[in-house]
């Protein structure tokens, strides 16, 4: 079944942003820079005290590193529910256990599999994800990991239409019956 239409989001509507500029400062400081909490409060506070001269009514985009990742943290985009895994303690482990292993731990997520999907249908990716199987080698022909396109389960997936997971991670069928008919040796590690 095709996924459903996106709704389109109206001109200017930076929600939950206050603007462009915090949208755009959000994206260079989280996602391209990966700024450390403390460089970001930094940056921030140099900001705020660049325009106290001004008679600013506004101070810098955002407080802190809280105030950027809460406003991160408060997108809405997406349906991909939360899931949560809690661990549960093996039988054998006893009172001279170690505390970790003794300890229940939740893990939240969102599965996987929506996630790539939605990535895949969304039209703000075309061109930025390449789906085709690559095998990058080093200079002493060591295999280099950099992705998941890079990796052996992409490789077998691609040799091996009979694979249940290509169907899911490759939409394109065609695409991936062309890959597999070229690719006839699996990497070496």
């Amino acid at each position: 079944m095709p996924p459903s239409p996106r709704e389109t989001p109206l001109q200017g509507d930076w929600t939950p942003f206050g603007s462009e500029v915090e949208f755009k400062l959000a994206e260079l400081l989280y996602c391209r820079a990966e700024l450390l909490a403390l460089n970001i409060d930094t940056l921030l506070d140099l900001w705020a005290q660049s325009l106290e001269g001004f008679d600013a009514t506004q101070g810098a985009p955002f407080d802190n590193h809280e105030d950027l990742y809460g406003t991160i943290d408060s997108s809405t985009l997406g349906d991909i529910p939360w899931q949560c895994l809690v661990t549960k303690i093996s039988d054998d482990i006893n009172e001279h256990s170690p505390s970790w292993m003794r300890t229940q731990y939740e893990v939240w997520y969102h599965d996987p599999e929506a996630v790539v999907s939605a990535m895949l249908s969304n039209p703000d990716f075309n061109g930025q994800f390449d789906l085709f199987p690559y095998i990058d080698l080093d200079a002493c022909g060591k295999h280099q990991w950099n992705n998941v396109m890079s990796g052996n389960m992409a490789w077998w997936c691609s040799v091996s239409i009979s694979v249940p997971f290509v169907p899911k991670m490759c939409p394109y069928d065609a695409a991936c019956r062309i890959i597999s008919s070229h690719l006839t040796q699996p990497p070496k590690d």
